[in-house]
Parts: C-alpha cells; structure tokens; sequence
C-alpha cells in the first residue's frame, strides 16, 4: 500500500508558472501545484497542507482569477483527475464533477433533451468553480438548477448539502473552506432543437457585446445595487483606457483584456485606477468579482 507521503510526492509539481493555466495569461508559479485523481488523494493532500501549514488556493480553469506576478506561496489544488471529470445522468437528474467544463457539461445536458444550464452558456471555467461562484447573468444563475451538493472541507471531511442547505447570494455562497467535488443538477425535460437554439441566440448576444475570445477574465466588478459597473465605467469614460499591455475593452467597459504583453501589475493598476475614479466621481465603491491571489 502506498503512503501519503509518496503520494505527495508522486503527485505534487513545485515552481509551476501559472500563467499558462490562467485565461488572462499573466501571473507567477504557483510553490506547490497538484492535480489529485480522486477523493482519496484530495484527502491525502488536504492532510499535507494541515500538517505543513500550506495555505490551500482552489483552481478551476482560471478564469476568474488574477495571480500576482510574484505567485503565491501554498499548495494550489486543481481537480484535474478523470474522477472529477465523470458525468452521468437518471433522468431529468445530472450528476457531474467539479473538474468538468462547464461549457462540456452544457452541451452534453442540451443533446439529452434537457434544459436548464443553457442559460450559463459562453461562461468559461469548470462546474465548481461556477458553483462557488454562483456564475450566471441576466438569464439565470446556476444555484437555480442544483439539486445536492458534495464536498470536502480544508479538514478532509466530506459534506453532502441538498440545494436548500446551501445560501447562495449574488456571485458566491456560503461554502467557504470546503471544495465542491460533485454536483447534481434537476433538470427539465424539453425538444433538445429548442434548447439548442436558444443556447446559440444567448451566445451570439453575448458575443456581440463582450470580448469573449480575448484574455480576460470575464467582468472584473460585481454590480452594484443600483448601478451596472460597466454602466459606470463607461459613463466615466474609461473605456480604452490602458496600462502597459493591458486595456480597458472598448467591447464591454467591465472586462479588461491582456492584449498580449500585459503583467498581473498592469491589470492591477487599471483595477484600482477604476475604483479610485468611479469612488470620486459618483461615490460609488466597486467590488471585484474576480479573484486576486
């Protein structure tokens, strides 16, 4: 039988640049990177950052994160093993695993003739990483078609929620020091034609205006109660603005896009050159949605 230890170090990859992994392509490596296969080496791995006192970063696919050009000292964790990528369905109900595609599992839900997910099409990132952040738009969010909840806490036990025993509020929920590693969605049986081609109108709306093929990481500022941050952003004629290789898109004023040779220090520098200015201008505190490490 093996041990943790060898576990550790059969899986576990030091100084690895995260730039690669990250949808704005910028940031430094991450101290400890690791992809655990199934439960058994997330536990393990869990275990390591406890005893070593490793603080622990959930990655996804990256696309809602910012990772300092420095990196970050810790154990960062991607649920990249196959048995975090299994989906399977009974019926209307489909089970899928954090580390599937949200885009994959959107699709596959459509071919079966079942509706629901459609409306989180042309959001990028994985099936946790959505559901931590309970990513949707004007069409729905995802907290409306999940049915249960799996997960394992920063202390290695696992906790199954139903949707009701988890609060879900605008762009996250209350599932802090614990990583989703299953979900179940309840899902409504429909014309998989119709599902479709609703699927393709949502896309081809977002397409047209936000810069979905470039490296950003999606809106950088939650809305506010009364206001759309881009609204405000673009009122404050900020669109276009830059810093180093990185621009304030003239597509949707609340995406930022590394237009190539942009550092995480030039998008941070436009974050607080926005923040200050809309604070000035209509008193108005913005707040990120994305994630900054």
């Amino acid at each position: 039988m093996i041990g943790s230890q060898e576990i550790i170090d059969e899986i576990c990859r030091y100084d690895v640049p995260l730039q690669r992994y990250t949808s704005f392509k910028t940031g430094g490596a991450a101290e400890i990177f690791v992809e655990p296969r199934n439960t058994s080496e997330l536990e393990k791995v869990l275990q390591f950052c406890k005893d070593e006192q490793k603080k622990i970063f959930i990655f996804g696919n990256g696309t809602n994160i910012l990772v300092n050009d420095n990196g970050v000292r810790g154990m960062v964790i991607r649920l990249g093993g196959v048995n975090f990528k299994k989906v399977s369905r009974i019926d209307k109900y489909v089970s899928s695993g954090a580390g599937v595609d949200l885009s994959q599992l959107i699709r596959k839900t459509a071919l079966w003739g079942l509706e629901g997910l459609e409306v989180l099409v042309g959001i990028p990132g994985t099936v946790g990483g959505a559901v931590m952040m309970n990513a949707g738009g004007k069409h729905g969010n995802i907290s409306e078609t999940i049915s249960s909840i799996t997960t394992m806490t920063f202390d290695g036990k696992i906790k199954d929620y139903n949707r009701e025993d988890v609060e879900f509020t605008y762009r996250g929920c209350n599932l802090d020091k614990q990583i989703v590693m299953k979900v179940e969605f309840i899902l409504k049986e429909s014309r998989k034609e119709e599902i479709l081609e609703r699927m393709d109108k949502i896309y081809k709306e977002k397409k047209e205006k936000q810069p979905l093929s470039t490296f950003s990481a999606g809106c950088i500022f939650k809305n506010t109660h009364y206001f759309k941050a881009a609204e405000l952003i673009e009122k404050a004629d900020l669109k276009g603005k830059k810093v180093g290789g990185a621009i304030v898109s003239k597509k949707h004023a609340n995406f930022i896009v590394n237009t190539g040779n942009a550092t995480s220090a030039d998008i941070l520098e436009l974050i607080r050159i926005i923040k200050e200015t809309i604070k000035k201008k209509y008193n108005v505190s913005l707040e990120q949605e994305i994630q900054i490490w």
